[in-house]
């Protein structure tokens, strides 16, 4: 279990606390790989705005191309998450970075990450069609999923019930802890596109190209993206910790 110091009996603000600790102590050595990550999940979308076509969730495109780059990006951002993942833990437990060992550690418990991530998919839409709140609710109990399967010798379908298990106690606390989080990141995301449009304005009366405002409106959105992945895999470690110690 991942050795992160949080109170017993620990309140939302102790959770958000520990993981604004944890990824305050991370972020340098950790955002390198989360970049990768964010980079990888782009691909489909990046792959479509080449096109010259916006991407519609609602009327997926047919092209194979488009699915292929949506199973490598599927696949490299959940390896990518999860060793971001264990490099955040050994730098919590003390240990130096390393890639090989993380390497490791990662290849033993790829497959089963993988399909609980897709199982996460399947019972989440499930619960979403089944009047949205079980839906909901599976969702803030799977947050746990990546830690659980990293740090317990578990399989897919047992990895998805010790979720529950471990989360149904302190539900309530790890909803609004996420919750919080996210508003914070749309809160900040919001004002950096605000200044971006500001510097974008001043920038192209000086005479610079739409176009290189706009690559660079694009890499500043990833790189928030990368940013917040850190954190709430942070945040995640932190709620299983707390999750752990409590059960």
């Amino acid at each position: 279990m991942p050795e992160i110091k949080v109170p017993r009996v620990a309140s939302v603000s102790d959770l958000l606390e520990a993981a604004t600790d944890v990824f305050r102590r991370t972020l340098a050595k950790s955002l390198p790989i989360a970049m990768f990550a964010i980079l990888l999940a782009e691909l489909p979308n990046l792959y479509w705005l080449i096109r010259g076509k916006p991407l519609d969730l609602l009327h997926l495109p047919s092209d194979p191309r488009f699915w292929a780059l949506m199973t490598v990006g599927f696949v490299g951002y959940q390896l990518l998450a999860a060793l971001l993942m264990l490099r955040q833990h050994g730098l919590r437990s003390g240990a130096a970075p390393d890639l090989r060992r993380e390497f490791t550690a990662l290849r033993s418990r790829a497959l089963v990450l993988l399909a609980s991530a897709l199982l996460m998919g399947i019972v989440v839409f499930a619960g979403m069609l089944a009047l949205v709140l079980p839906g909901v609710f599976a969702l803030v109990c799977l947050l746990l999923l990546r830690p659980v399967v990293l740090f317990e010798s578990v399989q897919p379908v047992s990895a998805l019930s010790r979720c529950f298990q471990l989360a149904v106690p302190l539900w309530l606390r790890i909803f609004a802890s996420a919750l919080i989080a996210a508003l914070v990141f749309g809160v900040c995301a919001i004002a950096a596109a605000a200044c971006l449009g500001i510097l974008q304005s001043v920038l192209v009366l000086v005479g610079v190209q739409p176009a290189v405002m706009s690559a660079f409106a694009a890499a500043c959105g990833l790189g928030l993206q990368a940013v917040a992945l850190v954190y709430f895999n942070a945040l995640w470690l932190v709620l299983y910790s707390a999750a752990s110690s409590s059960a």
